[in-house]
């Protein structure tokens, strides 16, 4: 398993995980291609910025499957360390999320300035409600969260430091 750098050479990556009805089912709904060059340029920027957002490559004959951040969040006047990920639909189900998921705890653990980690899969996505748990995340309530300008209503779940 690798996890590199988000690259421009990613920018396809982005646009079909973010176009798609079913990785985006959960998020509000597929993003249009237009906004696409906005998207990936944040994404960008983010990994200029410190955060982690990294291309999950299960395999180099398998090629990028998805990606998998942590990045630092606010809400509320707080700052916390957030994790999220997406597979390629064609990609899911084989176990390439848990073990970028798994992969991305040890190196935040290893790196020491993360903290407690976050994650907020929608309350109806079973799949990375799943994932949190079988990580060791702690789940603690339903809240209503911000996704680029859209309103989820979600799990809120913890991985304590």
């Amino acid at each position: 398993m690798e996890l590199r750098p988000y690259s421009d050479d990613d920018r396809w990556l982005l646009e079909a995980l973010e176009t798609d009805p079913v990785v985006m089912e959960e998020l509000g709904g597929a993003w249009p291609a237009d906004a696409i060059p906005g998207i990936h340029r944040r994404r960008l920027k983010a990994v200029e910025d410190g955060a982690w957002v990294l291309t999950i490559i299960p395999d180099p004959s398998v090629g990028p499957v998805g990606g998998i951040s942590l990045w630092r969040s606010d809400s509320e006047g707080e700052s916390f360390s957030e994790a999220g990920w997406m597979v390629l639909p064609a990609q899911q189900g084989k176990g390439y999320a848990s073990a970028a998921l798994r992969s991305l705890i040890e190196r935040a653990r290893a790196d020491g300035r993360w903290g407690d980690i976050h994650a907020f899969p929608g309350v109806t996505n079973a799949a990375s409600n799943a994932l949190c748990r079988g990580a060791g995340f702690e789940l603690l309530t339903e809240a209503d969260v911000d996704y680029g300008g859209r309103t989820l209503r979600c799990n809120h779940w913890v991985l304590r430091a």
